[in-house]
């Protein structure tokens, strides 16, 4: 039952032609102009990414089956710390046309063809999109960003093999490799009055996850698991007020009214018959921020939003769910500049949304922090460490944590050619205590560890 997508099996080829391209091209005396200047009002872009990565983990799966176990015919089931090289080519085009300052338009297209040489059944495409539009009248500014993302890949979720279970934070890896279609866009005004300025803002996310949904019936709980994706969907919008308490640097305070959506999934009743379960999980909520933008000092950049969020949930809520809690809004970044080649960034991020492997809602927590290091024009190296938590809300029984490690180094060859090498470490983490005969029975089985090592080349034409 698996379908796997229609890429050409054979990227060696491809690859050995791109390295031949590249050393051609920037032999000396090659053509080095980065883009092309169609008119004074457009210009086009391209460039062209080869990556080879080894993946110590394809399915994030550390936990061997129980002994004896059939897996369902037709499937393929993920396999503990199954390894495998990666390849992925992915063309980019981005085309930009300035006719004035009142409007600014870039298209951008770069699709990523990934082929897994011990997994097939992870191959895809990602068609990867963006129309972004910006522009200034008088003192008054816009932004209106959209992106889109079309999965090319398989159409049924994985298939696990108990004690192992659903990846920790729901396998974000495997979800992004599998049919879907995602959108995103936000539009922001910023209109100054004196030291004041005020900021509509609008935004929307859409994900269509295309897998084929199933339900997983109680005489096979025990045997294997089927991670079914459910659809989910946002929209919010609200005003900024920002007042500049000294030269470049604001004060903001903001609101937000938004409604969050989730999608059906197939369940088995208590009468042992299959039926399609509207997600009691669908709400509207109230966001109050506070935060600070600009530039303080030259070396720091603030770009802070956070506050306290209410919900209003459409439908009855399970037992044992806090429909009054008070959640919290997180969206921070902090960038340092201790010296004229370090560059140090703090990201934390921290909302609600539904999950998408389950009819439920967690916190989805995020804190990022890297460092880069120029040590030459050509040649920049540094070091990253993640922490992702998703922590559900009750009565749901489930907190995940994944740290992350990472370090990188690139070099510029040339002006219209880079390599890079890069490596990560996922540890994930379940944070709850397996109890026989629950919901947590084999949370253990959602933990795995996995390295990523990679090279890429970038040629820009």
């Amino acid at each position: 039952m698996h379908q796997s997508t229609t890429i050409d099996k054979r990227p060696v080829r491809l690859a050995r032609l791109f390295c031949l391209t590249t050393i051609i091209a920037s032999a000396p005396g090659a053509y080095a102009q980065q883009g092309w200047k169609l008119s004074d009002q457009l210009t086009l872009r391209a460039d062209l990414t080869l990556k080879e990565t080894y993946d110590d983990n394809v399915y994030i799966l550390d936990t061997a089956p129980y002994p004896g176990l059939t897996p369902p015919a037709g499937f393929t089931i993920s396999k503990p710390r199954q390894d495998s090289l990666v390849t992925s080519i992915t063309p980019s085009l981005a085309m930009n046309y300035k006719p004035c300052a009142e409007f600014t338009a870039t298209l951008s297209y770069a699709p990523e063809f990934t082929w897994y040489a011990s997994a097939h059944s992870e191959d895809y495409v990602a068609h990867r999109g963006a129309l972004n539009f910006s522009g200034k009248f008088d003192e008054v500014t816009y932004d209106w960003l959209n992106s889109a993302v079309w999965i090319d890949g398989n159409n049924f979720g994985p298939v696990t093999m108990r004690p192992g279970d659903c990846r920790c934070v729901g396998g974000i890896p495997l979800r992004d490799r599998r049919d879907a279609a995602i959108y995103r866009d936000s539009l922001k005004v910023t209109i100054p009055i004196g030291d004041w300025f005020i900021r509509p803002v609008v935004s929307s996310y859409v994900h269509d996850f295309q897998t084929e949904q199933m339900a997983n019936l109680a005489v096979n709980k025990n045997s294997f698991f089927y991670d079914n994706y459910i659809d989910r969907w946002e929209v919010n919008g609200g005003v900024d007020l920002g007042y500049e308490v000294f030269d470049q640097t604001d004060l903001v305070v903001g609101y937000r009214y938004g409604h969050q959506n989730q999608g059906t999934v197939p369940i088995q009743n208590a009468a042992g018959n299959v039926v399609i379960n509207d997600s009691p999980y669908i709400s509207d909520y109230q966001r109050f921020l506070v935060g600070v933008e600009g530039t303080p000092a030259p070396w720091v950049k603030l770009a802070v939003l956070a506050g306290p969020e209410l919900r209003d949930w459409e439908q009855p809520t399970p037992a044992g769910f806090n429909r009054d809690e008070v959640l919290w809004y997180v969206d921070a970044l902090v960038t340092l500049l201790p010296t004229k080649d370090d560059t140090l960034t703090f990201k934390m991020t921290r909302f609600e949304q539904p999950a998408f492997t389950s009819q439920s809602v967690y916190e989805d927590i995020k804190y990022d922090l890297t460092w880069r290091h120029k040590f030459s024009d050509k040649f920049t190296a540094g070091a990253g460490f993640t922490l992702y938590d998703g922590d559900w809300q009750a009565p749901v029984a489930r907190e995940d944590w994944i740290y992350t490690p990472s370090l990188m180094a690139s070099y510029a060859f040339s002006p219209n050619l880079t390599a890079e090498a890069a490596w990560s470490y996922d540890n994930a983490v379940n944070q709850v205590t397996p109890i026989s005969g629950t919901s947590t029975q084999y949370a253990d089985g959602r933990e795995y560890r996995r390295n990523l090592f990679s090279i890429a080349l970038k040629y820009t034409f």
